[in-house]
């Protein structure tokens, strides 16, 4: 299953192997069941570092762990990602949740992913434009 760690801004999802329908399910199960309303709403980095694809399947049950967090109150989101056909299928699934307006990607190959990230979901300052 993805590492779930609470954050000061909010959550910090890593996915860390080929993830399958029974993990993505248990991720669905333990977002049910920490993830609750908060005042303000919340952030969430997601670590897609590790991750080269997801199954059709699995994106099914994947959408549905991003529209608990939409419903509990998740305002910005930042996505790392270092496999292409990983960050197409995450701009997929998100373009289907309607959280694109919230969501920024994030190229591992840069050295400072993680500041300018943090940046985003903190303070809400944009990252630089893609080359």
């Amino acid at each position: 299953m993805p590492k779930i760690e609470e954050t000061p801004y909010g959550l910090k999802v890593t996915f860390e192997t080929v993830v399958d329908v029974a993990m993505a399910s248990r991720m669905v199960d333990e977002f049910r069941r920490r993830v609750h309303p908060r005042e303000g709403g919340f952030a969430i980095l997601v670590d897609l570092r590790a991750t080269r694809s997801f199954p059709a399947e699995v994106q099914e049950v994947i959408k549905q762990a991003i529209l608990i967090l939409r419903e509990a109150g998740m305002h910005r989101n930042a996505v790392i990602v270092h496999s292409t056909i990983a960050g197409l299928q995450a701009r997929r699934m998100v373009k289907e949740t309607g959280i694109a307006p919230e969501l920024r990607y994030f190229d591992a190959d840069l050295p400072d992913w993680e500041e300018t990230a943090l940046a985003w979901l903190v303070d809400g300052t944009e990252p630089p434009p893609a080359d």
